[in-house]
């Protein structure tokens, strides 16, 4: 087997190791096996497109079924024969070259040799990375994060319909501010994710073909007939990818940064949900709750943490870093191309995977989360002074010139104080009656009617994603 068959406790990050259960089918897409199959099935796909483009008299030799053959050895690519792909490695000290002779090999093996001299034909490593690269990000984005994402975001619009009549107190500079509801405040979270998840599933990923640095010219040099820019173009398209025609010997970063740059804002504003959710924990307005046998201190029983939303926090916060710093460190590369840049691909793994741990501890937190409503009713009402904004503005609307400095200095001597000065002014009776009915827990604006159209617009966009 191979050297690095470990157990989960043995790994040297808790991706692999205490997140496992979590991220297990990441493999899929940032294992070494994952991308040593990719390039193979680059490498074949390109060898079927040489072929029919340059083999000439030599296609009509073939067996008939030659290209089923050439695909089928992608599809029964196992384990082993990665672990031949590394064997070969040691000896050659090129990941790429390793798969070439695999492929040499299986080519003799399965009665297709004469095909053997045109892997490879012309093309420098980066061809092979970057669109094997490119294709391991598309599946993931579709078939994990994308998925994901939308369960996530249904969850918190979910439990922001619930409570989009929910009053509690907004606060600004952490101190109380004026009324809100609690179902607004989340629908704010799902629309502005809902956004960026849309930027994600549309986006589409890059990719090029060209050679030592860029311009084609060993292709050239042997087959100078054929126009080797469209051929590549076609080629790129033809995996599902957006053609970059701007490359040296690599595929320049930008287009994956972008993707990078956008999992990293997601990342950011989870993180603030995460932190909102816990200062609104810490304000004794939600609980998390403690399932059957479960501990949240090793000294103190009553605890009941919010350490879901703790964990996935952290998580996103390494995500949203890791993302952003590799976003902008791999548009650096020297003149035609330099290494450095490949150890850095090898992580993608890392912020992506870690922001499906975030997805999952946060989703955890919304399934446990009890919302004490009569709490969130309460401190509104425990705080009429809210209703300041609305007597200040109402007044000045009547024409009292110096309503705030009323309003506020009559607040010093309590809110009780407020009324009564106001009744001093001698303003017509209907106005101090408009201001003596108004309620700190009516006092809400526009909130569930905002609330109510974002969660449209949510529904809206994941309608878009879906098609």
């Amino acid at each position: 087997g191979l050297e690095m068959s470990f157990k989960p406790l043995e790994a040297i990050t808790p991706i692999d190791g205490r997140y496992r259960g979590r991220v297990a089918e990441a493999s899929n897409y940032f294992s070494e096996y994952a991308l040593i199959k990719e390039r193979l099935r680059v490498e074949i796909e390109f060898l079927i497109r040489i072929i029919t483009t340059c083999g000439g008299e030599m296609e009509s030799k073939l067996p008939r079924d030659w290209r089923d053959r050439l695909l089928r050895l992608v599809e029964d690519f196992k384990l082993e024969d990665a672990e031949r792909v590394k064997e070969l490695e040691k000896t050659l000290g090129h990941d790429v070259k390793a798969l070439i002779n695999y492929l040499r090999e299986r080519l003799h093996q399965i009665g297709l040799e004469q095909l053997s001299p045109y892997i490879h034909l012309g093309l420098t490593s980066d061809d092979v990375n970057n669109l094997a690269y490119s294709l391991l990000l598309t599946r993931f984005r579709d078939e994990i994060l994308i998925p994901d994402l939308i369960e996530m975001i249904k969850t918190i619009a979910e439990k922001a319909k619930e409570n989009l009549e929910t009053i509690m107190l907004g606060r600004t500079h952490g101190v109380p501010a004026v009324p809100t509801t609690f179902g607004r405040f989340l629908s704010n979270y799902a629309y502005r994710l809902a956004r960026v998840a849309y930027e994600l599933a549309s986006f589409k990923f890059p990719g090029k073909l060209g050679g030592a640095i860029g311009d084609h010219s060993a292709l050239k040099f042997t087959y100078p007939r054929v126009d080797w820019i469209k051929f590549s173009r076609d080629f790129v398209e033809s995996l599902g990818l957006e053609y970059i025609p701007a490359s040296t010997q690599i595929l320049p970063h930008d287009r994956i940064s972008d993707f990078l740059n956008k999992v990293s804002i997601l990342d950011a504003i989870a993180s603030n949900l995460c932190r909102d959710l816990w200062l609104l924990s810490s304000l004794g307005l939600l609980v998390f709750g403690r399932r059957v046998g479960e501990v949240h201190s090793s000294t103190m029983p009553h605890k009941s943490n919010p350490l879901h939303l703790e964990n996935a926090e952290g998580a996103f916060d390494l995500a949203s870093n890791t993302a952003s710093f590799m976003a902008r460190r791999l548009i650096s590369s020297r003149l035609h191309r330099d290494l450095s840049d490949s150890i850095i691909k090898r992580f993608y793994g890392l912020p992506l995977t870690l922001t499906i741990v975030g997805f999952k501890g946060l989703m955890e937190a919304f399934r446990r989360m009890i919302v004490l409503r009569d709490r969130m009713k309460d401190e509104v009402e425990r705080h009429p002074e809210s209703l300041a904004e609305a007597y200040q503005v109402y007044l000045r609307a009547k024409g009292v010139e110096d309503a705030y400095e009323l309003v506020q200095r009559s607040l010093g001597k309590g809110w009780g104080e407020v009324l009564k000065e106001i009744k001093d002014r001698g303003l017509p009776t209907e106005v101090v009656k408009r201001l003596e009915g108004a309620k700190p827990t009516e006092y809400v604006g526009e909130a569930i009617r905002i609330g109510s159209m974002l969660l449209d617009e949510v529904d809206r966009i994941l309608g878009e994603i879906g098609k």
